[in-house]
């Protein structure tokens, strides 16, 4: 009996990228999380394929921060981003 196949299968690629950049995203991963995973979920965040209640608080609140002009509302999310409970709950 054959395995079933996947309905979207992935494709080994080679991209270039900053060593800076690399080791931020490994700063970011556990020791059992995938870099390429990482990354195909940051493409499909990027080409806006997915749904907001995916998002994690702390990511959302990076996303508004960078994405705010407003020196205040910067503040306030940094402050968020910062503390220990970003979701506010008790």
């Amino acid at each position: 009996m054959s395995r079933r196949r996947s309905s979207n299968p992935t494709k080994a690629i080679s991209i270039t990228l900053p060593l800076t950049l690399i080791e931020a995203i490994d700063d970011h991963l556990t020791r059992t999380q995938s870099r390429s995973a990482w990354i195909a979920d940051a493409c499909s965040i990027k080409m806006g394929d997915y749904q907001a209640g995916e998002i994690d608080t702390r990511q959302l609140l990076a996303m508004l921060h960078a994405r705010t002009e407003e020196p205040v509302l910067k503040t306030l999310l940094l402050d968020k981003l910062t503390s220990s409970n970003p979701s506010g709950e008790p």
